[in-house]
């Protein structure tokens, strides 16, 4: 029973995922390829509720398994056929005896659940009973551990009580040893005091020389503290000259600034009236210029009266006006000339100061250069008096520091004194302890002779109990042979797990295959759907632009309207205009008879999107039941994992118990048997990370069938109002796709059902 409870639970988990993923593929595979048949067929989704809602509890040992099995056969054939008709024809007038064929399937399906459920609650009984054998066996294991736990205890208090006899007769040896080296430390000590005594004599001889030399160092000190003083006075006054030079310095250079800012607005000045000079030297010109210009023209013009004799007067009031202005002229010329000497000689006035100015910057720039020189001297002469200050410091500070050097010698000398002055006291003392302590150690020794005796009765007594003792082990060691008979029955198990591990992993490489299968036909279809999605942008943005030119066009023909009535043309012209209108309402009906069709086609294609929200929105709760019930397997699947992690940790403890009460097996033999539990753990583990990573790609999968459906329905959509050739090559097509897709449905139905009947053949082994 024990080996049957193992090789469910580890078996459980896989079944489970095995169910899982060949329960999904065909519900994605209807989900992307039986689209033209959802509107009719919706009792196909009874079915796939109640093949997704198979519990695993198809697995048992009895010999009931074998009829449900065939009833799934039965079952699954049954669905073949009738999606190879549906594939045959999908429009055929027997929809409704399909339908009533579903539901009978979804009845047989449900006495298949029921029988399956039995099979459940069989195997629940069975895990009962082992249950109880477990408990038993902890029970057993308790009493075994409590028993060793005795025989530890007596142990224990054996090592302890030997223990205690042999600190005691290391105590009596250590005892008489430390008499021995105290005898012999009382004779160093008083060697060292005779030492001692020795060395305070030489100490005081030394101290007394020190004190001399201290003397001395001290008067050569007070010396050089003297010459020290008189030297920094000296370089006090020398900083108060030089302190003075460098405000007379600064006097003079602040001066000379001033100076030359007055010589640089003077320059300036000058420049201002040169340029002023030449611009009136340049008008004087032009004047000039004018002025023998107007000469000319007055000799031209007493020419031309001369020669030609008329107006007299009024040559005699020009000649008049002329000479006003020429005199005017001159005395402008001459009130310049005049100007311009009184400012050429302020020139050169301003030369002569500037001249004088100039030099008197160069004296005082001398005077300040000698000045400058005298103050580096100076300053030379005051850094080697500096120099010479620190040379004096720092010797008067080496003599301070000798000085305190000896007197911290003559102190630690003097406390080396007091030191051993109180070592000596000390070893006087420690004398006298140590002979004390001698007469103490004496008295222990007779104590730990009499413990000794005492001892050695209880060390009897402990043998005489380890005895007694070793008689009841030997009839726990039988009762722990039979324990490793059980054990041995575990291995088996194990063994037979292991390779249930195996083939569920061939299983599962399998489902892995067809997942990769799945995803590449979703990656087609996801291609297809964007081809799909660019051609209907294109038609929308036609669309738009013929909408755009009727537009333009309506707005043409209202102005060509209303200019009409404002304008009264001619018999030929109105003729010809009637002509022309005619022409213009006849597009103009024509456009609006367009407009009512691509109206007529947009709300048929609303309607189309509005029936197509619907279909997904049914989609969508499908997926959401799907997801629902994926979440509750995971469920399980979590609860599985916890119970074969139970059951791990009972092997752990068996094997635990095992090792301890086991005495006659060697170390290597347990290390391989430990290995191999732990390889099988780890292979469980490994199992169970397999089934959540398909559970997890499962998961993905059914979201990227969902995306894949509304893409499809758009993809109606569009080659509905795109074209309808298109769309009647597409219907005709979808029947083999439907054909290539039950085809497929059928292989992996067959696979479910081997599967199924490898799950049966192995429960009743």
């Amino acid at each position: 029973m024990a080996a049957l409870s193992a090789s469910f639970y580890l078996a459980l988990p896989h079944r489970l995922s095995q169910l899982r993923c060949s329960d999904h593929k065909p519900y994605h595979k209807r989900l992307e390829l039986l689209k033209p048949l959802r509107k009719k067929y919706e009792p196909s989704y009874f079915v796939r509720s109640v093949l997704d809602s198979r519990t695993p509890s198809s697995i048992n040992d009895n010999g009931a398994t074998e009829p449900a099995r065939i009833l799934l056969e039965k079952l699954f054939a049954q669905t073949q056929k009738l999606e190879e008709q549906i594939g045959r024809d999908p429009n055929s007038p027997h929809a409704a005896e399909l339908g009533l064929n579903l539901v009978k399937l979804e009845s047989d399906l449900q006495v298949a659940l029921s029988a399956l459920k039995r099979k459940e609650e069989s195997l629940q009984e069975a895990e009962r009973k082992v249950l109880l054998e477990i408990d038993e066996l902890n029970i057993a294991r308790r009493d075994l551990e409590r028993r060793e736990e005795e025989i530890a205890a007596a142990r224990r208090k054996q090592g302890k009580l030997e223990e205690e006899l042999r600190l005691a007769n290391l105590e009596l040896a250590s005892q008489s040893v430390e008499i021995g080296n105290l005898k012999i430390s009382l004779k160093e000590r008083e060697k060292e005091i005779l030492d001692l005594q020795s060395v305070l004599s030489g100490k005081e001889g030394e101290i007394m020389k020190m004190e001399h030399e201290l003397t001395s160092m001290s008067e050569r000190a007070a010396v050089f503290e003297l010459e020290l003083l008189s030297k920094s006075r000296l370089v006090e006054e020398t900083n108060k000259i030089v302190g003075k030079q460098k405000i007379e310095l600064g006097r003079l250079q602040s001066e000379i600034r001033q100076k030359e800012s007055e010589l640089e607005v003077s320059i300036g000045l000058q420049k201002s009236e040169s340029e002023k000079l030449k611009s009136a030297e340049a008008k004087l010109k032009k004047q000039a210029t004018d002025w023998l210009v107007t000469q000319e023209e007055l000799r031209k013009l007493t020419n031309e009266t001369s020669n030609q004799g008329l107006d007299a007067n009024e040559a005699v009031e020009e000649f008049g006006r002329v000479r006003k202005l020429l005199v005017d002229v001159r005395s402008e010329l001459i009130s310049s000339r005049e100007a311009l000497a009184l400012s050429r000689e302020k020139m050169e006035g301003q030369d002569r100061l500037l001249e004088k100015q100039l030099s008197e910057l160069e004296e005082q720039r001398t005077t300040v250069m000698s000045y400058l020189s005298s103050l580096r001297d100076a300053e030379v002469e005051v850094e080697s008096e500096r120099v010479k200050l620190k040379l004096a410091e720092a010797r008067n500070k080496e003599l301070k520091r000798d000085l305190s050097l000896e007197k911290e010698l003559v102190e630690e000398l003097q406390d080396e004194l007091d030191k051993e002055r109180c070592s000596l006291e000390r070893a006087v003392q420690e004398k006298s302890a140590l002979q004390e302590e001698i007469e103490r150690k004496m008295a222990a020794f007779g104590e730990l002779q009499r413990l000794l005796e005492a001892k050695e009765s209880e060390l009897v007594e402990a043998r005489l109990e380890i005895q007694n003792l070793k008689s009841e082990q030997c009839s726990l060691r039988l009762i722990l042979e039979e324990k490793e008979m059980e054990l041995s029955d575990a291995k088996i198990r194990l063994e037979e797990v292991n390779k249930e591990i195996s083939e569920l992993k061939g299983v599962l490489l399998d489902k892995e295959d067809d997942l990769i299968r799945a995803m590449s036909m979703l990656k087609e279809k996801d291609e297809h759907v964007q081809i799909v999605q660019t051609e209907l942008m294109d038609a929308n943005f036609k669309f738009s632009e013929a909408k755009l030119v009727v537009e333009k066009i309506v707005n043409l023909t209202n102005e060509i309207v209303n200019d009409e009535a404002y304008t009264v043309l001619s018999p030929l012209e109105q003729e010809y205009d009637g002509f022309s209108t005619g022409g213009f309402k006849w597009q103009i009906k024509r456009l609006e008879a367009e407009l009512e069709f691509t109206r007529e086609s947009l709300r048929a294609k609303e309607m189309e999107i509005v029936t197509a929200q619907k279909d997904l929105a049914m989609k969508d709760e499908e997926l959401r039941m799907v997801l629902s019930e994926l979440n509750s397997r995971e469920k399980e699947i979590t609860e599985m994992k916890e119970e074969i992690m139970r059951e791990n940790e009972d092997l752990r403890k068996l094997y635990a118990l095992a090792q301890e009460t086991i005495g006659e097996k060697s170390v290597g033999e347990l290390a391989i048997e430990k290995l191999q539990l732990e390889a099988a753990r780890l292979e469980v583990e490994a199992a169970t990370n397999a089934l959540c990573k398909i559970t997890e790609m499962s998961r993905e999968l059914l979201g990227k069938a969902g995306s894949s459906v509304e893409d499809e329905c758009d993809e109606d959509l569009a080659e509905q109002g795109g074209s309808r050739g298109w769309m009647n090559t597409s219907s005709n097509e979808c029947p083999e796709e439907v054909k290539s897709e039950v085809s497929r449905l059928f292989a992996l139905t067959q696979h479910l059902v081997k599967e199924a009947g490898i799950a049966g053949n192995m429960s009743t082994q």
